[in-house]
Protein backbone atom coordinates (compact mmCIF):
# COMPACT_ATOMS: atom_id res chain seq x y z
CA UNK A 1 0.00 0.00 0.00
CA UNK A 2 1.22 3.49 -0.78
CA UNK A 3 1.96 5.78 2.15
CA UNK A 4 2.86 9.24 0.88
CA UNK A 5 0.04 11.37 -0.50
CA UNK A 6 0.14 15.02 -1.52
CA UNK A 7 -3.10 16.94 -1.79
CA UNK A 8 -3.17 20.12 -3.86
CA UNK A 9 -5.97 22.47 -2.89
CA UNK A 10 -6.50 24.86 -0.02
CA UNK A 11 -10.29 24.71 -0.21
CA UNK A 12 -12.88 22.58 1.54
CA UNK A 13 -12.20 19.34 -0.39
CA UNK A 14 -8.47 19.66 0.18
CA UNK A 15 -9.01 20.18 3.90
CA UNK A 16 -11.52 17.34 4.26
CA UNK A 17 -9.45 14.87 2.22
CA UNK A 18 -6.28 15.76 4.11
CA UNK A 19 -7.89 15.18 7.48
CA UNK A 20 -9.69 12.00 6.42
CA UNK A 21 -6.64 10.38 4.83
CA UNK A 22 -4.45 11.42 7.75
CA UNK A 23 -6.95 9.74 10.05
CA UNK A 24 -6.56 6.56 7.95
CA UNK A 25 -2.83 6.54 8.64
CA UNK A 26 -1.39 8.02 5.43
CA UNK A 27 1.42 10.56 5.46
CA UNK A 28 -0.35 13.50 3.88
CA UNK A 29 1.09 16.79 2.65
CA UNK A 30 -1.33 19.64 1.89
CA UNK A 31 -0.19 22.28 -0.58
CA UNK A 32 -1.48 25.28 -2.48
CA UNK A 33 0.04 28.52 -3.70
CA UNK A 34 0.94 31.48 -1.50
CA UNK A 35 -2.47 33.13 -1.87
CA UNK A 36 -3.72 30.36 0.44
CA UNK A 37 -1.04 30.96 3.08
CA UNK A 38 -3.39 32.63 5.64
CA UNK A 39 -5.80 29.69 5.39
CA UNK A 40 -3.06 27.06 5.56
CA UNK A 41 -1.39 28.81 8.50
CA UNK A 42 -4.53 28.18 10.55
CA UNK A 43 -3.75 24.45 10.45
CA UNK A 44 -0.47 25.00 12.30
CA UNK A 45 -2.15 27.33 14.80
CA UNK A 46 -4.89 24.76 15.36
CA UNK A 47 -2.43 21.83 15.50
CA UNK A 48 -4.36 20.12 12.71
CA UNK A 49 -7.62 20.13 10.80
CA UNK A 50 -10.86 19.59 12.71
CA UNK A 51 -13.01 17.17 10.70
CA UNK A 52 -16.74 17.31 11.38
CA UNK A 53 -19.92 15.91 9.87
CA UNK A 54 -20.63 12.64 8.11
CA UNK A 55 -17.20 11.51 6.89
CA UNK A 56 -17.18 8.55 9.27
CA UNK A 57 -14.18 9.96 11.11
CA UNK A 58 -14.31 13.01 13.36
CA UNK A 59 -11.68 14.82 15.32
CA UNK A 60 -8.50 16.83 14.99
CA UNK A 61 -5.99 15.40 12.53
CA UNK A 62 -2.56 16.89 11.85
CA UNK A 63 -1.08 16.22 8.40
CA UNK A 64 2.57 15.37 7.87
CA UNK A 65 3.27 18.72 6.22
CA UNK A 66 1.49 21.90 5.11
CA UNK A 67 3.32 24.05 2.58
CA UNK A 68 2.97 26.54 -0.26
CA UNK A 69 6.12 25.21 -1.95
CA UNK A 70 5.60 22.47 -4.56
CA UNK A 71 9.31 21.65 -4.31
CA UNK A 72 8.53 20.39 -0.79
CA UNK A 73 5.17 18.84 -1.58
CA UNK A 74 5.68 16.85 -4.79
CA UNK A 75 8.98 14.91 -4.63
CA UNK A 76 8.43 11.57 -2.93
CA UNK A 77 4.66 11.63 -3.35
CA UNK A 78 3.26 8.30 -4.50
CA UNK A 79 -0.14 9.85 -5.17
CA UNK A 80 -1.05 13.48 -5.88
CA UNK A 81 -4.73 14.35 -5.44
CA UNK A 82 -5.87 17.55 -7.17
CA UNK A 83 -8.74 19.24 -5.31
CA UNK A 84 -9.27 22.55 -7.10
CA UNK A 85 -11.97 23.99 -9.41
CA UNK A 86 -11.69 23.19 -13.11
CA UNK A 87 -10.62 26.70 -14.06
CA UNK A 88 -7.51 26.25 -11.88
CA UNK A 89 -6.41 23.00 -13.54
CA UNK A 90 -3.96 24.59 -15.95
CA UNK A 91 -2.50 26.81 -13.23
CA UNK A 92 -1.98 23.82 -10.92
CA UNK A 93 -0.52 21.66 -13.67
CA UNK A 94 2.07 24.38 -14.30
CA UNK A 95 2.60 24.76 -10.53
CA UNK A 96 3.57 21.13 -10.00
CA UNK A 97 5.07 20.17 -13.40
CA UNK A 98 8.72 20.97 -12.54
CA UNK A 99 8.62 18.46 -9.68
CA UNK A 100 6.52 15.64 -11.12
CA UNK A 101 8.43 12.50 -12.11
CA UNK A 102 7.66 9.31 -14.00
CA UNK A 103 5.71 6.70 -12.08
CA UNK A 104 3.57 9.14 -10.10
CA UNK A 105 -0.21 8.85 -10.00
CA UNK A 106 -2.31 12.00 -10.21
CA UNK A 107 -5.98 11.79 -9.27
CA UNK A 108 -8.28 14.74 -10.03
CA UNK A 109 -11.32 15.34 -7.82
CA UNK A 110 -13.79 16.07 -9.20
CA UNK A 111 -12.39 14.88 -12.54
CA UNK A 112 -14.35 17.22 -14.81
CA UNK A 113 -12.05 16.23 -17.72
CA UNK A 114 -9.06 17.84 -16.04
CA UNK A 115 -6.82 14.98 -17.12
CA UNK A 116 -6.75 16.44 -20.63
CA UNK A 117 -5.52 19.77 -19.27
CA UNK A 118 -2.80 18.14 -17.16
CA UNK A 119 -1.75 15.94 -20.07
CA UNK A 120 -1.38 18.95 -22.37
CA UNK A 121 0.65 20.95 -19.83
CA UNK A 122 2.88 17.97 -19.04
CA UNK A 123 3.50 17.35 -22.73
CA UNK A 124 4.57 20.98 -23.17
CA UNK A 125 6.78 20.70 -20.10
CA UNK A 126 8.16 17.31 -21.24
CA UNK A 127 6.85 15.44 -18.22
CA UNK A 128 6.20 11.79 -19.05
CA UNK A 129 5.34 8.49 -17.40
CA UNK A 130 2.59 9.95 -15.19
CA UNK A 131 -0.78 8.24 -14.81
CA UNK A 132 -3.67 10.72 -14.88
CA UNK A 133 -7.00 9.62 -13.41
CA UNK A 134 -10.33 11.24 -12.63
CA UNK A 135 -13.05 10.70 -10.06
CA UNK A 136 -16.71 10.67 -11.00
CA UNK A 137 -17.87 13.60 -8.89
CA UNK A 138 -16.01 14.83 -5.85
CA UNK A 139 -14.47 13.00 -2.90
CA UNK A 140 -17.24 14.36 -0.70
CA UNK A 141 -19.63 17.30 -0.35
CA UNK A 142 -18.01 19.57 2.21
CA UNK A 143 -17.38 23.14 3.31
CA UNK A 144 -14.79 25.00 5.37
CA UNK A 145 -16.84 25.93 8.43
CA UNK A 146 -14.18 27.62 10.53
CA UNK A 147 -10.43 28.17 10.82
CA UNK A 148 -8.78 24.82 9.99
CA UNK A 149 -12.19 23.15 10.12
CA UNK A 150 -14.04 21.15 7.44
CA UNK A 151 -17.55 19.74 7.64
CA UNK A 152 -18.50 16.80 5.40
CA UNK A 153 -22.14 16.48 4.37
CA UNK A 154 -22.34 12.79 3.40
CA UNK A 155 -20.35 9.61 4.14
CA UNK A 156 -17.29 9.02 1.95
CA UNK A 157 -18.37 6.01 -0.09
CA UNK A 158 -16.93 3.95 -2.93
CA UNK A 159 -15.39 6.19 -5.58
CA UNK A 160 -15.68 5.54 -9.31
CA UNK A 161 -12.49 6.26 -11.19
CA UNK A 162 -11.04 6.12 -14.70
CA UNK A 163 -7.56 6.69 -16.06
CA UNK A 164 -7.17 8.96 -19.08
CA UNK A 165 -5.83 5.81 -20.76
CA UNK A 166 -8.94 3.84 -19.85
CA UNK A 167 -7.24 0.47 -20.23
CA UNK A 168 -4.92 1.30 -17.33
CA UNK A 169 -7.68 1.95 -14.79
CA UNK A 170 -7.44 -1.51 -13.22
CA UNK A 171 -3.70 -1.08 -12.63
CA UNK A 172 -4.27 2.33 -11.06
CA UNK A 173 -6.93 0.93 -8.72
CA UNK A 174 -4.59 -1.87 -7.65
CA UNK A 175 -1.79 0.60 -6.98
CA UNK A 176 -4.03 2.91 -4.94
CA UNK A 177 -5.58 0.11 -2.91
CA UNK A 178 -6.60 1.32 0.52
CA UNK A 179 -6.71 5.03 -0.26
CA UNK A 180 -10.40 4.89 -1.12
CA UNK A 181 -12.63 2.00 -2.07
CA UNK A 182 -12.52 2.25 -5.87
CA UNK A 183 -14.63 0.93 -8.73
CA UNK A 184 -13.60 1.25 -12.37
CA UNK A 185 -15.40 3.31 -14.99
CA UNK A 186 -14.68 2.56 -18.65
CA UNK A 187 -13.20 5.97 -19.38
CA UNK A 188 -13.08 9.57 -18.18
CA UNK A 189 -16.13 10.48 -20.30
CA UNK A 190 -18.17 8.05 -18.22
CA UNK A 191 -16.91 9.83 -15.08
CA UNK A 192 -17.96 13.20 -16.50
CA UNK A 193 -21.36 12.22 -17.89
CA UNK A 194 -22.47 10.23 -14.84
CA UNK A 195 -21.47 12.97 -12.44
CA UNK A 196 -24.85 14.41 -11.44
CA UNK A 197 -23.65 17.93 -10.74
CA UNK A 198 -24.39 19.36 -14.18
CA UNK A 199 -27.87 17.81 -14.06
CA UNK A 200 -28.65 19.16 -10.61
CA UNK A 201 -26.75 22.40 -10.14
CA UNK A 202 -26.90 24.66 -13.18
CA UNK A 203 -30.63 24.90 -13.87
CA UNK A 204 -31.53 24.90 -10.18
CA UNK A 205 -29.24 27.84 -9.52
CA UNK A 206 -30.50 29.77 -12.55
CA UNK A 207 -34.08 29.41 -11.34
CA UNK A 208 -32.91 30.96 -8.03
CA UNK A 209 -30.60 33.59 -9.54
CA UNK A 210 -32.48 36.54 -8.06
CA UNK A 211 -32.51 35.03 -4.59
CA UNK A 212 -28.83 34.12 -4.82
CA UNK A 213 -28.02 37.74 -5.58
CA UNK A 214 -30.27 38.90 -2.74
CA UNK A 215 -28.95 36.53 -0.06
CA UNK A 216 -25.31 36.19 -1.14
CA UNK A 217 -23.40 34.13 1.40
CA UNK A 218 -26.62 33.34 3.26
CA UNK A 219 -28.03 31.35 0.33
CA UNK A 220 -28.25 27.58 0.80
CA UNK A 221 -29.26 25.76 -2.35
CA UNK A 222 -30.50 22.64 -0.56
CA UNK A 223 -32.90 24.74 1.51
CA UNK A 224 -33.79 27.75 -0.63
CA UNK A 225 -33.79 26.39 -4.18
CA UNK A 226 -35.49 22.99 -4.10
CA UNK A 227 -39.05 23.40 -5.37
CA UNK A 228 -41.26 21.42 -7.76
CA UNK A 229 -40.02 23.62 -10.60
CA UNK A 230 -36.34 22.94 -9.93
CA UNK A 231 -36.99 19.22 -9.55
CA UNK A 232 -38.93 19.17 -12.84
CA UNK A 233 -36.10 20.99 -14.61
CA UNK A 234 -33.51 18.54 -13.29
CA UNK A 235 -35.73 15.66 -14.40
CA UNK A 236 -35.94 17.13 -17.92
CA UNK A 237 -32.13 17.32 -18.17
CA UNK A 238 -31.93 13.80 -16.78
CA UNK A 239 -34.19 12.50 -19.57
CA UNK A 240 -31.90 14.08 -22.17
CA UNK A 241 -28.83 12.62 -20.51
CA UNK A 242 -30.40 9.14 -20.55
CA UNK A 243 -30.65 9.29 -24.33
CA UNK A 244 -26.98 10.23 -24.62
CA UNK A 245 -25.91 7.56 -22.15
CA UNK A 246 -27.90 4.93 -24.03
CA UNK A 247 -26.05 5.80 -27.24
CA UNK A 248 -22.79 5.24 -25.34
CA UNK A 249 -23.97 1.94 -23.87
CA UNK A 250 -24.27 3.43 -20.39
CA UNK A 251 -27.06 3.63 -17.84
CA UNK A 252 -27.76 5.94 -14.93
CA UNK A 253 -27.04 4.34 -11.59
CA UNK A 254 -29.23 6.67 -9.53
CA UNK A 255 -31.92 9.22 -10.26
CA UNK A 256 -30.63 12.76 -9.83
CA UNK A 257 -34.14 14.22 -9.53
CA UNK A 258 -35.14 11.60 -6.95
CA UNK A 259 -32.19 12.76 -4.85
CA UNK A 260 -33.70 16.27 -4.81
CA UNK A 261 -37.05 14.78 -3.78
CA UNK A 262 -35.37 12.99 -0.90
CA UNK A 263 -33.67 16.20 0.20
CA UNK A 264 -36.98 18.00 0.63
CA UNK A 265 -38.45 15.04 2.53
CA UNK A 266 -36.93 15.84 5.92
CA UNK A 267 -39.09 13.39 7.85
CA UNK A 268 -38.15 10.26 5.90
CA UNK A 269 -34.56 11.23 5.09
CA UNK A 270 -32.86 12.56 8.22
CA UNK A 271 -29.53 11.21 6.90
CA UNK A 272 -29.17 14.43 4.89
CA UNK A 273 -29.32 16.67 7.97
CA UNK A 274 -25.74 17.93 7.62
CA UNK A 275 -25.80 18.01 3.82
CA UNK A 276 -28.80 20.35 3.92
CA UNK A 277 -26.76 22.92 5.84
CA UNK A 278 -23.95 23.24 3.25
CA UNK A 279 -24.03 26.79 1.98
CA UNK A 280 -23.77 28.20 -1.54
CA UNK A 281 -23.77 29.26 -4.21
CA UNK A 282 -23.16 32.87 -3.22
CA UNK A 283 -23.10 34.30 -6.78
CA UNK A 284 -23.91 33.46 -10.37
CA UNK A 285 -20.17 33.00 -10.96
CA UNK A 286 -20.09 30.14 -8.44
CA UNK A 287 -18.72 26.76 -9.55
CA UNK A 288 -22.24 25.27 -9.40
CA UNK A 289 -22.92 27.31 -12.54
CA UNK A 290 -19.55 28.15 -14.07
CA UNK A 291 -17.63 24.92 -13.55
CA UNK A 292 -20.50 22.58 -14.30
CA UNK A 293 -21.29 24.50 -17.49
CA UNK A 294 -17.73 24.67 -18.80
CA UNK A 295 -16.86 21.07 -17.94
CA UNK A 296 -19.36 18.21 -17.97
CA UNK A 297 -22.31 20.06 -19.54
CA UNK A 298 -20.12 21.29 -22.41
CA UNK A 299 -18.88 17.74 -23.00
CA UNK A 300 -22.42 16.33 -22.95
CA UNK A 301 -23.62 18.87 -25.51
CA UNK A 302 -20.68 18.35 -27.84
CA UNK A 303 -21.03 14.56 -27.65
CA UNK A 304 -24.76 14.88 -28.34
CA UNK A 305 -24.00 16.96 -31.42
CA UNK A 306 -21.44 14.41 -32.65
CA UNK A 307 -23.92 11.55 -32.18
CA UNK A 308 -26.91 13.48 -33.56
CA UNK A 309 -28.80 13.51 -30.26
CA UNK A 310 -30.91 16.51 -29.25
CA UNK A 311 -30.47 18.06 -25.78
CA UNK A 312 -32.47 21.31 -26.04
CA UNK A 313 -33.12 21.78 -22.31
CA UNK A 314 -29.48 21.44 -21.29
CA UNK A 315 -28.48 23.59 -24.27
CA UNK A 316 -30.85 26.35 -23.16
CA UNK A 317 -29.61 26.18 -19.58
CA UNK A 318 -25.96 26.45 -20.61
CA UNK A 319 -26.79 29.32 -22.97
CA UNK A 320 -28.52 31.25 -20.17
CA UNK A 321 -25.65 30.54 -17.79
CA UNK A 322 -23.21 31.87 -20.36
CA UNK A 323 -25.35 34.94 -20.99
CA UNK A 324 -25.41 35.82 -17.28
CA UNK A 325 -21.66 35.27 -16.91
CA UNK A 326 -20.66 36.88 -20.21
CA UNK A 327 -19.13 33.62 -21.47
CA UNK A 328 -19.74 31.23 -24.34
CA UNK A 329 -19.35 27.90 -22.58
CA UNK A 330 -19.50 25.94 -25.82
CA UNK A 331 -16.62 28.04 -27.12
CA UNK A 332 -14.39 27.95 -24.04
CA UNK A 333 -15.65 24.76 -22.36
CA UNK A 334 -14.41 21.18 -22.43
CA UNK A 335 -15.98 20.22 -25.71
CA UNK A 336 -14.65 17.48 -27.96
CA UNK A 337 -12.89 20.04 -30.13
CA UNK A 338 -11.27 21.80 -27.17
CA UNK A 339 -10.17 18.45 -25.74
CA UNK A 340 -8.27 17.80 -28.96
CA UNK A 341 -10.58 15.50 -30.92
CA UNK A 342 -10.72 16.25 -34.63
CA UNK A 343 -14.05 17.13 -36.21
CA UNK A 344 -13.86 14.16 -38.57
CA UNK A 345 -13.64 11.61 -35.76
CA UNK A 346 -16.89 9.81 -35.10
CA UNK A 347 -18.26 9.55 -31.60
CA UNK A 348 -17.53 5.84 -31.56
CA UNK A 349 -13.92 6.43 -32.62
CA UNK A 350 -13.50 8.96 -29.81
CA UNK A 351 -14.85 6.57 -27.17
CA UNK A 352 -12.56 3.82 -28.44
CA UNK A 353 -9.58 6.17 -28.27
CA UNK A 354 -10.02 7.12 -24.62
CA UNK A 355 -10.93 3.60 -23.51
CA UNK A 356 -7.68 1.96 -24.58
CA UNK A 357 -4.51 1.64 -22.58
CA UNK A 358 -0.86 2.25 -23.39
CA UNK A 359 1.33 -0.42 -24.90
Amino acid sequence: MIQNITIIGGGSTGFAATAWLTAKGFKVTLCDNESFLPILDEIEKNNGILLRGKAGRRGLFKPEKVTCDPAEAIPGAELIIICVPAKRHEEIAEFIAPYVTAGMDILISPGNLGSFVFRDVFERRRVSGVRLSELEGNICPCRITGPAEATVGLPIRKKRIACLQGGLTGKVIARLDGVFEFEANRNVFECALLSDNFVLHIGTCLLSAARIEQLGKEFIMFQHALTPASIDLAAAVQIERKALLARLGLKERDSASEFFEELIDHKNHPEYSVFRTLDGPDSIQHRYIDEDSRACAALALSLAERFGIKMPVLGAIVTIAGTLNGLDYLEIGRTLRNLGFADDLSGDEIIAEISKGDA
